[in-house]
Formats: C-alpha cells, sequence, structure tokens
C-alpha cells in the first residue's frame, strides 16, 4: 500500500478543490453520504456534481455504495489515508458540516 502513496498524492495534487474536498468528507463519514447531502456541502451545480464525482471516482478515491446514489471510500486503507493526512480540527469541522447539512437535507425533503 505504501507503493501506491506517491501515486494517490499526485492524483490529489491535480484535482480540483472540490473533488478534494468530496474526497475528504467521504473519507470521514461514519456511514455512505447520499448524492444530495454531498451535493450540499460542495455547493455546486448538477453539472459540476456529476464531473466531481467522476473525477474522484477516477482518480481512485471514492466509489458508490451499495445504495447507487450513495457513496463511501474507494477502499477501507483509502479512507484512512485520507483521515491521517487530515488536520484533527478539519477532520472535527467536517465531521460537523455533514451532520448539519443531513439536518438540511432531511429537512428539505419532508418539508
Amino acid at each position: 500500500m505504501a507503493d501506491d502513496l506517491p501515486l494517490r498524492a499526485a492524483q490529489l495534487l491535480t484535482l480540483p478543490s472540490a473533488a478534494r474536498r468530496l474526497a475528504d468528507i467521504i473519507a470521514v463519514a461514519d456511514h455512505p453520504l447520499s448524492y444530495d447531502l454531498v451535493r450540499h456541502l460542495l455547493r455546486v451545480s448538477e453539472e459540476d456534481m456529476a464531473e466531481t464525482l467522476q473525477e474522484t471516482i477516477h482518480a481512485g478515491l471514492v466509489r458508490r455504495a451499495d445504495d447507487p446514489f450513495s457513496y463511501v471510500p474507494a477502499t477501507d486503507a483509502i479512507g484512512s489515508e485520507i483521515r491521517e493526512a487530515m488536520a484533527p480540527e478539519r477532520a472535527e469541522r467536517l465531521r460537523r458540516q455533514i451532520a448539519g447539512a443531513a439536518e438540511r437535507v432531511h429537512e428539505e425533503r419532508d418539508g
């Protein structure tokens, strides 16, 4: 796995900021994240969301979960690598953002 790290680091550097943020958000989540929730967090258009997902999937950082409208890290090891490279404060801030966005998306669906 260590042999893959330089390639993954290079891939991350070449990704647009939205794709890097998407990989970070999905890596810190405790469960698969829905398309709606991730799009809400990224605040991007439908077209940009599709492109961002494609970039992170192609880079091998993210994959579809069992529910095809939800996303998880491509592997447990990749999720761990992304989390370990992240400052703990950033990981906690992203978790709070996920929780807040989940409430808002749930309210929008129900309201």
